[in-house]
């Protein structure tokens, strides 16, 4: 079978998000089950750089970049790729199918007219994008209007994450019937063996014996970062020297997180690492006590099955997508986004207990090993798939 994916941005760009990862986890696996795997995209990798070549093939996936207009615009969301049209019309005349990653995007609105005038039936997965949150509202409105109900529409297929997106498809008016649930994965060669983690707390001046809370996500107001620096100021009234530590690149809000640290006078016990990858972000994950999101809106958070897969303890949020399964599973601690003392007290709980919540973590790793491997996912989707050409050729 050959598969389509259409996505902004795809490896290595990681500062992105975790759809980045996602889609690229799911292409790998989707090679190694001998499927013909090929990606359209832009060329977006960072704030500061754009990714080449414009055209290779990395573990058999075959990667087209088409640049953007501005680089500047990309990292704000705004993916102009001129002419991505032109590219896409060869290799839609040979695909099977199309996957669709995002809700709004430019690639999406010029591939939805080649994909109906050629009648290649494709799925699409809005990744959380569903709400209109996160600015551009006025946009996002007009998108829908326009063009996002004509992808609903016709769309063979739509990804839900969780029962809370399948929900906001269901909201817009689609049939539950052509929705399917499927989660994110993570690459369980990463987390079999994993890297030594002596030195983290060196390398950024934290004692051994200091508890360590760890944020790791992009520092986007969304991802409640400032929550977080609010109850880990009262965490200190507990433990003095507790060290937050903050990992991820700034995607627009850092200045007002530093600035809040500030006002809080708690400088000296907060560590801002930058984006960090491969070895050190799983060393993160395991020097720390507790990794802790406290997100706004999460609609998957791969972050909390990563930490789960290094054996550390978790804390998540009631708007994560995730919260009721890790509830329901015992795989970590749920509080109520803005809940600044409910916070406090998770925290605290974790740093009191260490033997309890290490066990609890243990399990979870156990649990995202057995359970979250792309290649038993990719299965999933392959099924998927087939599902929407036997539809295509049936209408």
């Amino acid at each position: 079978m050959r598969i389509l994916h259409i996505i902004p941005y795809f490896y290595p760009a990681w500062a992105y998000g975790g759809t980045c990862r996602a889609a690229w986890e799911l292409a790998r696996a989707l090679v190694r089950k001998d499927q013909n795997v090929v990606v359209y995209t832009t060329d977006a990798l960072d704030e500061n750089s754009r990714a080449q070549p414009l055209s290779s093939v990395v573990d058999g996936v075959e990667i087209y970049r088409i640049p953007n207009i501005s680089n500047y615009l990309a990292w704000k969301r705004v993916f102009l790729p001129l002419g991505f049209g032109r590219h896409l019309q060869d290799s839609l005349s040979s695909a099977d199918v199309v996957h669709l990653h995002e809700f709004r995007s430019y690639q999406n609105a010029v591939g939805l007219s080649y994909m109906v005038r050629k009648g290649v039936p494709f799925v699409l997965t809005a990744q959380g994008g569903l709400p209109r949150i996160m600015g551009r509202k006025m946009l996002k409105t007009l998108y829908d209007k326009y063009i996002g109900s004509h992808i609903l529409n016709n769309a063979s297929r739509l990804h839900a994450l969780n029962e809370l997106e399948r929900e906001q498809f269901i909201g817009l008016g689609v049939d539950e019937n052509r929705i399917s649930i499927l989660p994110n994965g993570v690459d369980l060669d990463q987390y079999q063996s994993l890297p030594n983690c002596k030195g983290f707390r060196s390398r950024f001046n934290i004692s051994e014996e200091v508890p360590m809370i760890l944020f790791l996500a992009r520092v986007n107001k969304i991802k409640g970062v400032d929550f977080l620096v609010e109850s880990f100021n009262l965490v200190r009234d507990e433990y003095p020297k507790a060290t937050l530590v903050i990992v991820g690149p700034d995607d627009g809000y850092l200045h007002e997180v530093k600035n809040q640290v500030k006002i809080l006078g708690i400088e000296e016990h907060v560590r801002f690492t930058g984006y960090l990858d491969g070895d050190e972000k799983l060393q993160a994950y395991q020097a720390a006590d507790v990794y802790v999101l406290p997100s706004a809106y999460e609609m998957f958070a791969i972050t909390l099955l990563e930490s789960l897969a290094c054996g550390t303890p978790i804390i998540a949020t009631d708007r994560c997508g995730l919260a009721d399964f890790v509830a329901y599973n015992d795989l970590g601690s749920i509080v109520n986004y803005g809940d600044i003392k409910g916070l406090k007290n998770a925290i605290s709980r974790i740093i009191n207990n260490p033997t309890d919540y290490k066990s609890q973590a243990k399990y979870g790793r156990q649990y995202v090993l057995q359970h979250f491997g792309w290649d038993k996912i990719a299965d999933n989707w392959l099924k998927l798939y087939q599902d929407c050409v036997l539809r295509e050729n049936e209408s």
